[in-house]
């Protein structure tokens, strides 16, 4: 029998009933927004989120613009509630233009002051720069006043202000430094199936709908199944990717064995997809 994926969490959010927690993404970058740079590093941490039981509720991108990160992480934070979690990207090198640091402690009505650990740990790094320190590199131990951090492999750590996560925008430092502090994130359990059927959806849009409508706590997605570049099928075997989410277990399997037998599809490990 296939297995159901299911988010691989502490026992303890296993056996709550209580809502999940909501996440916000917040892309601070202009060469996103002018097309010079892709961003993976949200779909980096919606997967991450996925897996810790997390309900992303929304991803933006904005200018390194001081009045633009103020009001966005205000916003976001507010969103999320003080059991959530907002994740900004990008914005605290020591360029002029990296100043999330100082603009997430506006948005809390803080300043910024030099923390001491990551001083230290930037001065020691610098020793091995061309040039040392600087006055633009020493900005980076600048965080803002009071924040928590959580330590990282690197001398930057994760500035926490109330439920604001402050990342670098370098996708291999984002991936390293929220690996390491996986279990600081916890939710509750996500439960997803995955049916595969060589129906279109033209031809299956009416039927789905009515499933989904009996069934409002399940997320059912529907996906063509094209190559990245939309030019063609991936697998001759199938048309149409159904995936089933849900936080209940037993309706998630029962509703992907009807999904199944109603197109005749075939459900597929979703740990492979």
């Amino acid at each position: 029998m296939l297995r159901i994926l299911r988010a691989s969490l502490p026992s303890r959010a296993m056996s709550t009933l209580k809502p999940a927690p909501r996440a916000a993404v917040c892309v601070i970058a202009n060469e996103v927004l002018t097309g010079k740079t892709l961003d993976t590093n949200s779909h980096w941490i919606s997967k991450l989120l996925f897996r810790r039981g997390i309900d992303l509720k929304r991803v933006v991108v904005i200018p390194d613009e001081q009045e633009a990160i103020v009001s966005t992480v205000k916003e976001l934070s507010q969103m999320v509630g003080a059991s959530g979690y907002v994740f900004t990207t990008g914005g605290i090198g020591p360029t002029h233009d990296d100043i999330t640091y100082e603009s997430v402690a506006k948005a809390f009505g803080l300043g910024v002051e030099f923390h001491e650990a990551t001083l230290k740990g930037l001065e020691e790094a610098m020793k091995q720069r061309p040039g040392g320190m600087t006055e633009g590199r020493k900005r980076m131990a600048l965080l803002p006043a009071g924040c928590k951090t959580l330590t990282t492999e690197f001398w930057t750590p994760i500035a926490v202000v109330e439920n604001v996560y402050i990342l670098p925008g370098i996708p291999s430092m984002v991936r390293s430094m929220l690996t390491s502090n996986e279990e600081h994130f916890v939710g509750v359990p996500i439960f997803r199936a995955i049916v595969k059927t060589l129906k279109l959806e033209g031809d299956i849009a009416a039927e789905l709908t009515a499933v989904q409508n009996a069934h409002p706590n399940i997320a059912i997605g529907s996906y063509v199944n094209l190559t990245k570049d939309e030019t063609g099928v991936r697998d001759t075997s199938f048309n149409t990717r159904l995936t089933i989410e849900g936080r209940d277990e037993v309706e998630v399997n029962e509703v992907s064995d009807e999904i199944a037998k109603l197109f005749d599809g075939e459900k597929v490990d979703p740990s492979e997809h």
